[in-house]
């Protein structure tokens, strides 16, 4: 009867530290997928993948193109950064620097785009909510 008591107890101190480590790795891959949105959007422009933008842009975006700034909807940004690099053909990119606020909820990217048209500075900034994070500020200016 003990060994059994034991044996239950054993068992239940084990599950509880699984629980605790299962519980810990969602939680630090959850936090470590937001922090990826400016990368993979960024990453994204600069390898001329643009199809799926509209998975790391929020529902509204601030957008400015070379000092033109506007706040559009999703549809509209995607639009109009498609035709920014279609029409300036990007050669390469890199991304530069980082930053996030102290409560973890935004972060941004800054990244530079060479096109055969000349040099663009981008900055993306996200901000999370409801567990997601999403791209709200785009901002492409030539350097």
């Amino acid at each position: 009867m003990k060994s059994d008591l034991w044996d239950t107890s054993v068992r239940i101190k084990n599950l509880v530290k699984m629980k605790t480590i299962l519980i810990n790795i969602f939680f630090l891959m959850a936090v470590g997928m937001s922090a990826q949105t400016e990368v993979d959007f960024l990453n994204a422009l600069g390898e001329g993948k643009t199809g799926n933008l509209d998975s790391y842009l929020s529902a509204k975006i601030n957008l400015c193109i070379n000092d033109e700034q506007e706040k559009v909807d999703k549809a509209t940004a995607i639009r109009k950064i498609r035709s920014f690099l279609k029409s300036k053909k990007v050669v390469r990119h890199k991304i530069l620097h980082k930053g996030k606020s102290a409560d973890k909820n935004s972060s941004y990217r800054v990244a530079r785009i060479k096109t055969k048209a000349g040099t663009y500075r981008v900055f993306a900034y996200s901000e999370r909510k409801g567990g997601s994070s999403k791209v709200v500020e785009v901002r492409i200016d030539a350097m």
